[in-house]
This record gives C-alpha cells, structure tokens and sequence, in this order.
C-alpha cells in the first residue's frame, strides 16, 4: 500500500506540473534559471549533458547555411549558441532573447550579439518579417508551442528557417531505464548544489510528460510552414526540428 501511495503521489504532482506549464511555462522557467545558477549554467551543461550539448548545438548551425543572415537566438542563456554561429555564417547578425537578465548579462560577455532583449516566446518584441533565422535550445518545453509559432510565422522572413532543439524522452526501453536511473543521481546531486535542486528534481518530469516534438511539428504544419522535419539524437533523449516559412 505504501507503494501505491507514492506512487499515485507522484503522478498527481506530475500533473499538477504539466498543467502548469501549459498555462505558465515560462515561471517554471524563471524559477529553474535565476541569479542563484546562472554562473555556473555553462559548467552544469556540459557535465550532466556529457558534453553533448556542444554537438547538438553545432548540429542546430549547420542547419541554417548561407551567409549575412538575421538570426534570433530565443531563450539564449549565457550565449553558449551563439559562440557556435559565426562558424558558419559569416557575417551573420546575431540578436539574443532571454526570459532571465542575469543570464543575459553572462550573455553579454560573449560579445557575439548585435542585440540582446528581455522577452517571452509567445511575445516577441520585433517587427514583422525581421529574421532570417529563428533558432532556440532547450526553449519548447516550457512554451506554449501555439502561441510561440505564431510569433514565428510572424517575425521571419519569407524563407526563413526555425530551428528547435530541446530533450525528449527516449523510446527504447532500455535507454529509458538508464534515463531514469541518470535523472535519479540528479536529484541526489541536487541535493549538494542547491542552486540546482529545483532544476535536478523536476526536469524528468517535464521531459517525460511533454511531448513538444508532434506538439510543434502538428502547429508548424496547421499555421503554414513547409518541408518540416525532425531528427533524434543521442539514443533518442534529444530532438531537433527545423522548417522554413
């Protein structure tokens, strides 16, 4: 019976979580990223990604080719992205958004930004038709996928590429064995850097109950984009889906 209990305890929290998200995605956000963590994000990425995230990002930039290109780096963080960028878009202008100013102040650091603004997914601060690139890491699970594509639809280009990286959770059985054993350490883990608990206790559930990866590819496809595709990587805890408008 004690069992069962926490066990029901725990997906009544998990949907207690995911119907927060829905409506508030982006105060989940604030409280998992704040001052508390922001000088040690690049650090904490790296280790608990084993240096994947890298390849991912670099991923991300291949896909978007060509030169002298407006790109906006939604949900930019400290900048890691945008360090990525210039290697293979020469001349390109890079303008970063963040949800949380301590990151953006990190970001700034970087001097690889024309630009950097304060602002939510679903709002963007531009004018119609002003980038040529949309690119985002670790950003849809905590937005509402609707509302962030119209801003999309709206702020690029015709022609303009967007492309999404963030977690998924993996289909094989056995990888997801080994997910939920990796998630466990984390909570532990958080347990010692505090700064991180939050983030340590609560990412699996987000991951595990947010299928963002059909999510997006279903509101691109309705709103109008084209050639819309999506890829897997590192057994499946990884996703990347770009389309052109």
């Amino acid at each position: 019976m004690r069992i069962l209990r926490i066990r029901r305890f725990n997906i009544q929290r998990c949907a207690k979580i995911y119907a927060t998200l829905e409506i508030n995605g982006h105060l989940i956000a604030r409280k998992f990223f704040s001052s508390k963590n922001a000088s040690s994000y690049d650090s904490i990425v790296r280790f608990t990604t084993f240096y994947k995230d890298s390849a991912w990002k670099k991923e991300m930039v291949r896909f978007i080719g060509g030169k002298n290109k407006i790109i906006l780096d939604l949900a930019c963080g400290t900048g890691i992205l945008s360090t990525f960028i210039p290697n293979g878009t020469a001349n390109s202008k890079i303008i970063g958004s963040d949800l949380t100013f301590d990151y953006l102040r990190l970001a700034k650091k970087r001097q690889s930004y024309v630009l950097l603004t304060n602002s939510l997914a679903e709002f963007l601060p531009y004018k119609d038709n002003s980038f040529d690139v949309i690119i985002s890491s670790y950003l849809a699970k905590y937005t509402n996928l609707a509302a962030m594509v119209k801003e999309h639809w709206r702020v690029l280009r015709k022609d303009g590429i967007i492309i999404v990286h963030d977690f998924t959770y993996p289909n094989s059985n056995l990888v997801r064995i080994l997910w939920h054993v990796y998630f466990h350490i984390l909570n532990q883990l958080g347990k010692v850097i505090t700064s991180w608990q939050e983030v340590f206790s609560n990412l699996d559930k987000l991951i595990q109950l947010n299928p963002w990866v059909n999510n997006l590819v279903r509101e691109l496809d309705m709103i109008g984009f084209r050639s819309i595709s999506r890829n897997y990587y590192t057994h499946g805890t990884a996703a990347i889906v770009r389309a052109i408008k």
